[in-house]
Order: structure tokens, then C-alpha cells, then sequence
């Protein structure tokens, strides 16, 4: 019985013992994690008691949830409505006839694209079905009832990449073989053979791009392109045909349900009807699609990026993926990452080259089309009809359009451009007017590397004009917009002499031909009459590189801040230079694969992980931005509280006596851990808040939980041309933030969106997260929607910022370019956002400028956001999660503010709170997120008391901990007890 005791309580010792073990190194780890496993958990972190006298800030406009969700879901549809874009209507094939009956084809009819996948996704469990939508519009039984139930049980399924992790052989098509339709099945079809309706669906998503030439994706795929027909669907476009030609079927109507360009190189065949481009059409948007085609509602939608019959014709596509440096393998990652993901080992080791300059989308095909016509440029003999399908701002509509007394008047620093728009046909409808712009290139240009496209958007209105009806348009165009960027010379933005050419085009190859003609081009050349009168012609007298050498902003100066991202101006480079595409000579420019090397320079400028030279870099940026810093006070006493300051300007010296109250400590616990959240500063009374993701609305998708209203993919949004209906999206957004809290009471005061990134080729996987092919027209856009959602009280963080246009090797890759493509092209939507429509953040890329991150580039963070643009809120990096490249030290001396991640063991930042340079900069990055949190409507609960608690499960960890404890060590006396009694027995 002794023995039997010992035993037992051996056992015990050694079960607690481990336990104990276990229960001790939970606390470190879990810690480590905390940020995520609060989010994750909705775990409260902070006692707020509001003020009950404090001030409401920021109101809702809906008395009621209810109200305010009706509003959303026709709102999701009318953007729907004004942005899906009809590209083909054979013999007036559109609208439908009420009682049309359907048959369905293509899995993807019964499983819609909705939006994205990744951190944008939106949740589609209330998503509306094709079936659903068609009978609303067409009667109850419009849609093939056995051809639903067989692609409901068919098996197949489209497939996308993983969110993390993800690759290119991942993605799927997967279309129904023909051999899977039944004979039984096929005969159905004539009962319902007034229209085949296909359905095309392209998915894409965060962590990889479309497929764009891999051998190894089949089956279903074509040649391993993602955006080309898949040899299923061509054999079932094939036989829909035949069954055409035999009767069984009328017409033949394609969805192109998908934000990355399908290349439509088949559109004129296969006896295809009508063709309508939708998108991604968020929760309601498929109802306005079936509205379309049964005529209540006029397609008004006007594409944003140019459709291809090659998608590979572009030059952005000579280069475009992630390319491994050559002697990557010489140089050691010493990246001490934690990171598992693929790709953030090579965080360093890939590069992308954008050898195409500014010449992505429409500013290519029609350049390149404009110097064939006038026979210039070396352009060859370019066959424009055989690269595009359709052009940028293309669209049709059920009704015609006509436009007369078109004028151009010059207003000082802005011109007034004026036409009227007749409706010559019998249904009323919605027309947006373009504005195109030419500039002179010359000799200068040519000399200085200056390029100029042939025509670039620079002015679009948008009204209802009934059936008979004139409209009379008036639009504003900014001089400042004609500008170019010259690295070379003036350093600066420069507005050439010579002539400029306005037209209004129905889209951007109508505009070019508009101003052939007023040039007086041969129309033999042309791919159709260009209208002369349409066209006007400004002469600008004298060269001007002094007007807008300084932002309209800030005051302050403008000149090259990107020179270390082109491999030509960077020190260090050993003679690789870039030979950058010119309209002065297409053919012997025209871009290749670029093969470079890492050279010492580069990697002791930024791709080095290694300790001793990232400590250098830091010396190097101390030395150059914070020269002059003296050691600030910090956590010193004081009375001053956030809410005394959220309506205080940025510029005001009183919020460095507010930042001077908290400890060090809570500044870096604020600026490490910012995964969906801020973390509360007791110090100062300012609350945490929660933050989310947003490019179609507010969703917790990724993190597991619910979501708001999903709109369109942004694409869609653009091509409404409708910033009315963007702005009242944006206030809607921002509703759904002003409703929520989490499960401990936290509100959501912060956005991880819109995104501004452009569509510089059809294949990234987050195209739906993006506007357009157009800087310019990304900009406008996203201006109107940030200023909407700022309305209600929430902070946005406008992503991701910037040249960020792939997924592929997006863990740290050397993107290289020059600063006029930079600027003119790259940099355009964020400015929109932040110069013009006020945003308080942007959301740093995980990309490098050259060798540097972006986050820690100076020039990007500081130089354009804040000194050009005049930003005042936080800067938020993209998620940094384990990714050790994203340097606190470097980031906060450059301009980076808040870390979408958890320190997790590389709190660079400790230790240096005697430093001058970094404490300055810590606490400028305070500044900027409590700015940004105070002017939100997080300061609703007034000068509240703010008190940081430890969260549930951390209690039960300690508690756990404190148990294991006390049982091992009873067990253990027992046991000791035990053998000395055995012993003495």
C-alpha cells in the first residue's frame, strides 16, 4: 500500500509538474500573440466609462438598423446598375422581352463571383443567386429549373488561391465538361431556349496572382492562362452555338462575372448575342443585372480598364511577376523572420521591373495607335484592332447619343469645358461625357526622357437625359492635371509651351480619333473618322517650370524623392541601367525580361536583415531626417486629456504637450501592436479602438466574424462615373463602423481601405480591390469615397501604399521604376485620397522602393504624404505579422506610424528611449494616431476614463499557472512524505 501511495503521487508530481511547464511557457507565447488572440477572441482589453456629459461628435443619420440596410441593398444595386458596362448587343439582342425563359450555363452561374477573397472578402451568405434575381425580373419559373439542380450537385467548383500562402497552381476554373449533360438534362433546354445565358467568373484574392502562362495548370485551364477560355468552355460555347444554328436556343447572352480582364478574343464568335461586363457584384448587384437585361434598367456602366483580344500585348507584361535576383544565393537572408508563409524567406531575393514607364493601359494602345496613324515614334505597323477589344470608357446603352457645341474656355488656373449631349433615341437613359486631354511632345521631351500619352482623362460628368432630350454639361478641368513630371531636368512638374488638344470621346480611342482629325491625320490610317469639331485646341506660350514646382497643399517644394528606385539615378547600381519604354522609338525600346544582380549598395541600403547593417541604415536615417533632434520630455505629469483635442488642428504646438504625458512604454505597446486595433493610452485618457478590413464595405471576414453590407468590387464602382453614388456608399460604409462594437464594447473607428492601387496588368490577384487601370480616374474616385466615410467618424487607411500592383513575391520585392511613371501613374489614387478628399491614413505596401521598404522610404513616407500632400493622421503598415523586414527603428524615422501586427519578440524600439532622434520620432508617431483616433468617433464617450485590463483568457493562463503551482508542489511534499514514511515503515 505504500508503494501504491509513492506511485501515485509520483504520477501527480509529474503530470502537474509538466502542466506547470506547459502553463509557464503559454504566458510568453500567448503573449506574444496577444494582439491576435484579443481580436480573435473579442477579449476586452480596456474599462472605458464614458463622460456623461460628453460632446456626440458624430451622429448616425438612420433611427433604425433596418432602415439603413434597405437603403445599402439598393444602393449595392444601383451601383450595379450605373457600373456593369454592355460591350456587345447584336441586333438589339438587349433588353429581353418579359417572359423570357433561361437556361443557365457554366457552374459559375450558380456559384456567382460576389467579391475577392483574402482580407477584402466579403461574406455572400445573403448574397442574392442569378436564379433569384432573373425570376425577380422576369416572373417566377424564368430559369431552368433541372439545369439549378445540376449545377447544384455537379461537383464542380471554381477555385481560388489561399489567402496566405497561396499560389498561381492553385486557382481553377473548373467548368462542367459537355459529356456531364445528360441527355434527359438536354431536353429541357427548348423549354427554356429563349436565351443560353453563360456565365464567365474569374475569382482572384490576396497572396497570389492569376495564372498567366504556366504549363502545369491543366485541366481546366488554357495553357495555363487564367484569363483566357478554358477548353470546356470553349466546347460549351461551341455546342450552345451549334444548338443556335439548330434552333433549341434564340440568343446567346454572356456575363463576364470577374474584376481582372478576361481576354476577350473570342467575343466575335461562337454566334454570340450580347455581352455585359457585371464584375463582382457584391450582395445585391446581381438584381440590377437582371434588371439590365430585362430594360427597367438603361446600362450606363463605362469600363476601366482597357479589354484585350491579347492580354499579353502590353508592356507591363514583359515584366510582370516576381524575378529572383541573380546572385541572390551569395548574400545571406539572416531574416529571423518566424514567418512560415512562402515567399517571406525571399523577402530580399525578388525583384519586378517596370520597364513600361507610364505606359500602362489606354496610355499605351493609344499612343502607340496615335504615332501609327501620324507614321512617328518607329511605331511599325501596329495593328490596334488586333490588341483591343474594347477601350477604355467604352459602354453602351439602349438609347443614342449625340454631341454638339462642344468649347473649351481657359479660367486661370483651370479651363471650362462645355458640350450639349442630345438623346436621339426613344429611351431615357444615363451618359457619362469624358474629357481627354493631349499634351505636345517634343524635342525636350525626347531629350529629358519626359513621355507623354496621347490622351489621358481629365473631366467626366454623368446625368439622366430623357428620350428627346439636350443636356448641357459643364466640367472643370485643372490645369495642374496637364502637367507631366520631369526627373531629368526641372526636377519637378513642369506644363510644356506649345499646343494642347481637349476632345470629349465616348471613350479614349474616340478621343484620340477626335484629335487625329482636328490634326488633320489620313483617315486611311485611322480604325474610324475622328469628329474635328469635338475637338479644341489651347495653345500654352511659354514653358513653365516654376507654377507647380510647389504643392497647392503645403506651399512646399516639389522635386525628385524617388531617384534610389530607378536603377538609373541609384548610387550603387554597377551599371545596370533600365532602358525605359519611349514613344520616340517603340520599337527599340520595347521592353524585355530584365536580369539584375544585388550589388554591396543595395544590400547594405536595405536588403540586408543582418543586425549590424540594419543598425547602420538606422545611423543613416537619423543622420539625414532627425540631425537636428534634441531629446523631447516624456511621461511627464499633465491634465491634458484626448478629448480636448478632437477638434484640434494637427498643426496646433499643444499636442506635443499631450504626447509629452505618456511614458515610453505606452507609446511603443501603441505603435507595436496594432493588429485591427489601437491599443488604449491611459496616460492621456485616449481609448483603444478596433479597426477593419473595407475595400467592398466592412468586413471581419478574415478574422471569422460577421460582416456589413458587401458593395461591388471597386472596379464596378468606378465605372458608374457616378461620384454622387460613391459618396453616399462612403457615408453608408462608415454607418455600419458607427454600429458596430465588438463583443467587449470597443467601437470600430478604422478602415483598411478603399484600395488605390492601379490595375497595371489584367492578372493581379486584387484587382477587385482596386479602381481602374488610371491613376487619375482611381483618384477621383477614392477622394469622394474617403471624404464619406471620414463623415461618419471613421479613420481611413487608404491601401496599399504604393506601387503595389502584384501579389506574386509581394514579402519585400524590389520594385523599380522611375519617378515620373512613379508619380504620374502610381501615386495618383492616394493623392486623390489624401490631397483632395482629406484622409487622415494610408496603409504602407509590403513591397520595397528599390531596396527599401516602403514603409521606411522617407521620400514616400514623408516627403509626398505629409510635405506634398499634407497628410495628418497615422500611417499604418500592411500586416506585419512576424515580417522582420518592417523595421520599427527604420519605419518611425521615415514616417511609419502604426504596425498591423504584434511585436512578437523583435521590439526593435526598446532600449532606445534615451535616444533623441527615435523618441522624436516615436512620439511624432503618436501624434498621428492619436490625431487620427481623436477625430473619429471613437470620441463619442467624451473625456472618458480609460483603464487597460488584463483580457479573459490571459486571467485563466495566470490562474492556471497559480493552480498547476500549488498542485505540484502538494504533490510533491506528498511524494517526498510518502518515501520518508516507506522508508521509516
Amino acid at each position: 500500500m505504500k508503494k501504491k501511495g509513492s506511485l501515485l503521487w509520483t504520477i501527480l508530481t509529474v503530470v502537474t509538474a509538466l502542466l506547470l511547464v506547459v502553463c509557464i511557457v503559454a504566458i510568453p507565447v500567448t503573449n506574444a500573440f496577444a494582439t491576435a488572440i484579443n481580436v480573435a477572441l473579442g477579449a476586452k482589453t480596456q474599462e472605458v466609462i464614458p463622460d456623461p456629459d460628453a460632446k456626440i461628435y458624430f451622429w448616425s443619420d438612420y433611427e433604425n438598423e433596418d432602415d439603413l440596410v434597405a437603403f445599402e441593398k439598393q444602393l449595392c444595386h444601383d451601383i450595379e446598375a450605373e457600373g456593369a458596362a454592355l460591350l456587345v448587343n447584336r441586333d438589339n439582342t438587349l433588353p429581353l422581352a418579359a417572359g423570357t425563359k433561361f437556361t443557365p450555363f457554366s457552374q459559375s452561374s450558380f456559384n456567382l463571383l460576389y467579391g475577392g477573397t483574402g482580407s477584402g472578402q466579403v461574406s455572400a451568405d445573403d448574397a442574392i443567386s442569378l436564379k433569384a434575381a432573373i425570376d425577380g425580373a422576369f416572373g417566377d419559373n424564368s430559369v431552368n429549373p433541372e439545369q439549378w439542380k445540376f449545377y447544384a450537385g455537379a461537383g464542380y467548383k471554381r477555385v481560388n488561391a489561399d489567402t496566405t500562402g497561396g499560389n498561381q497552381a492553385q486557382y481553377r476554373i473548373n467548368e462542367v465538361p459537355w459529356s456531364e449533360y445528360s441527355d434527359a438534362l438536354k431536353g429541357t433546354w427548348s423549354q427554356y431556349g429563349d436565351v443560353a445565358l453563360v456565365v464567365l467568373a474569374r475569382s482572384g484574392g490576396e497572396g497570389a496572382d492569376l495564372p498567366s502562362g504556366l504549363p502545369e495548370l491543366e485541366p481546366y485551364m488554357t495553357d495555363g492562362d487564367y484569363l483566357r477560355l478554358c477548353k470546356e468552355e470553349i466546347e460549351m460555347l461551341e455546342n450552345l452555338e451549334q444548338l443556335k444554328e439548330q434552333g433549341t436556343f434564340k440568343k446567346i447572352v454572356v456575363l463576364l462575372n470577374s474584376s481582372n480582364t478576361l481576354q476577350l478574343d473570342f467575343v466575335d464568335d461562337y454566334g454570340i448575342d450580347a455581352v455585359l461586363w457585371i464584375g463582382d457584384v457584391g450582395m445585391t448587384g446581381i438584381t440590377a443585372v437582371a434588371d439590365i437585361l430585362a430594360g427597367t434598367v438603361n446600362p450606363s456602366g463605362r469600363i476601366v480598364d482597357t479589354f484585350l483580344k491579347d492580354n499579353h500585348s502590353s508592356p507591363a507584361m514583359q515584366n510582370f511577376g516576381a524575378y529572383p535576383y541573380t546572385n541572390g544565393a551569395d548574400y545571406d537572408v539572416a531574416t529571423a523572420q518566424n514567418n512560415t508563409d512562402p515567399g517571406i524567406g525571399k523577402c530580399n531575393r525578388d525583384y519586378v521591373v517596370y520597364q513600361e514607364g507610364i505606359y500602362v493601359g489606354y496610355r499605351y494602345y493609344e499612343t502607340r495607335y496615335e504615332d501609327y496613324v501620324l507614321n512617328q515614334g518607329n511605331a511599325g505597323e501596329y495593328d490596334y484592332s488586333s490588341d483591343v477589344a474594347f477601350p477604355f470608357g467604352y459602354g453602351l446603352s439602349y438609347t443614342t447619343f449625340e454631341y454638339s457645341n462642344f468649347s473649351v474656355q481657359e479660367q486661370g488656373d483651370t479651363f471650362q469645358v462645355e458640350v450639349d449631349v442630345k438623346n436621339t433615341g426613344a429611351v431615357d437613359g444615363k451618359h457619362t461625357v469624358q474629357i481627354y486631354f493631349q499634351s505636345p511632345y517634343t524635342q525636350y521631351d525626347i531629350d529629358n526622357q519626359v513621355e507623354k500619352a496621347a490622351v489621358e482623362l481629365c473631366g467626366f460628368d454623368k446625368k439622366f437625359i430623357a428620350a428627346g432630350d439636350t443636356e448641357h454639361f459643364t466640367i472643370t478641368v485643372e490645369k495642374e492635371d496637364l502637367t507631366s513630371y520631369d526627373h531629368m531636368n526641372a526636377k519637378t512638374y513642369i506644363l510644356e509651351d506649345g499646343d494642347y488638344y481637349f476632345t470629349v470621346g465616348k471613350d479614349a480611342h474616340d478621343a484620340i480619333n477626335n484629335i487625329l482629325a482636328a490634326k488633320g491625320a489620313d483617315q486611311g490610317r485611322m480604325t474610324a473618322a475622328g469628329d474635328a469639331g469635338l475637338a479644341s485646341k489651347w495653345n500654352n506660350p511659354a514653358f513653365d517650370k516654376a507654377t507647380y514646382a510647389v504643392s497647392s497643399v503645403t506651399g512646399k517644394p516639389i522635386t525628385n524623392l524617388f531617384e534610389d528606385a530607378d536603377l538609373n539615378k541609384y548610387e550603387g547600381d554597377d551599371g545596370q541601367d533600365i532602358t525605359y519604354l519611349s514613344r520616340s522609338d517603340w520599337t527599340g525600346t520595347w521592353p524585355s525580361t530584365v536580369s539584375l544582380k544585388i550589388t554591396d549598395q543595395m544590400w547594405k541600403d536595405g536588403l540586408s536583415h543582418n543586425e549590424a547593417d540594419r543598425k547602420a541604415m538606422v545611423e543613416t536615417a537619423k543622420s539625414r531626417y532627425w540631425a537636428d533632434a534634441t531629446m523631447p520630455q516624456v511621461g511627464v505629469s499633465g491634465t491634458l486629456n484626448a478629448s480636448m483635442f478632437a477638434e484640434t488642428e494637427a498643426d496646433d504646438p499643444s499636442w506635443n504637450d499631450l504626447v509629452s504625458q505618456i511614458p515610453y512604454s505606452e507609446m511603443t505597446n501603441l505603435i507595436y501592436n496594432g493588429f485591427h486595433l489601437t491599443q488604449p493610452v491611459p496616460s492621456i485618457s485616449l481609448p483603444g479602438t478596433n479597426d477593419e478590413n473595407g475595400p467592398q464595405g466592412f468586413t471581419k471576414s478574415l478574422m471569422g466574424g460577421a460582416s456589413a453590407m458587401a458593395y461591388t468590387s471597386e472596379d464596378v464602382m468606378a465605372a458608374t462615373f457616378n461620384l454622387e453614388l460613391i459618396e453616399n456608399m462612403g457615408k453608408c460604409i462608415g454607418e455600419d463602423f458607427l454600429h458596430a462594437t465588438d463583443e467587449s464594447g470597443t467601437v470600430f473607428s478604422g478602415i483598411y481601405g478603399p484600395g488605390a492601387n492601379i490595375h497595371r496588368t489584367p492578372y493581379c490577384g486584387r484587382n477587385f480591390e482596386y479602381y481602374s487601370e488610371d491613376g487619375w480616374l482611381s483618384g477621383r474616385v477614392a477622394a469622394v469615397e474617403v471624404a464619406a466615410i471620414q463623415d461618419r467618424g471613421v479613420y481611413v487607411f487608404t491601401k496599399h501604399f504604393a506601387l503595389n500592383d502584384q501579389e506574386e513575391g509581394r514579402y519585400g520585392i524590389s520594385t523599380w521604376s522611375n519617378e515620373q511613371a512613379i508619380r504620374e501613374l502610381y501615386l495618383e489614387g492616394f493623392e486623390g485620397s489624401v490631397a483632395r478628399g482629406g484622409g487622415m491614413g494610408v496603409m504602407s505596401s509590403f513591397n520595397r522602393l528599390g531596396v527599401t521598404w516602403s514603409g521606411a522610404h522617407h521620400g514616400l513616407m514623408t516627403g509626398v504624404l505629409r510635405d506634398e500632400w499634407g497628410m495628418k493622421g497615422a500611417a499604418i503598415n500592411d500586416c506585419s505579422v512576424m515580417a522582420a523586414y518592417m523595421d520599427y527603428r527604420l519605419g518611425v524615422l521615415a514616417g511609419q506610424d502604426l504596425w498591423d501586427g504584434y511585436s512578437m519578440g523583435m521590439e526593435t524600439l526598446d532600449g532606445l528611449d534615451n535616444d533623441p532622434a527615435i523618441v522624436s520620432a516615436v512620439q511624432t508617431a503618436v501624434k498621428h494616431i492619436a490625431y487620427s483616433i481623436t477625430h473619429s468617433h471613437a470620441m463619442n464617450v467624451g473625456n472618458a476614463t480609460v483603464r487597460a485590463i488584463t483580457p479573459w483568457w490571459q486571467m485563466a493562463i495566470y490562474a492556471a499557472t497559480g493552480v498547476m503551482a500549488v498542485l505540484t508542489a502538494g504533490s510533491a511534499f506528498m511524494l517526498i512524505r510518502s518515501k520518508k514514511k516507506a522508508k521509516n515503515g
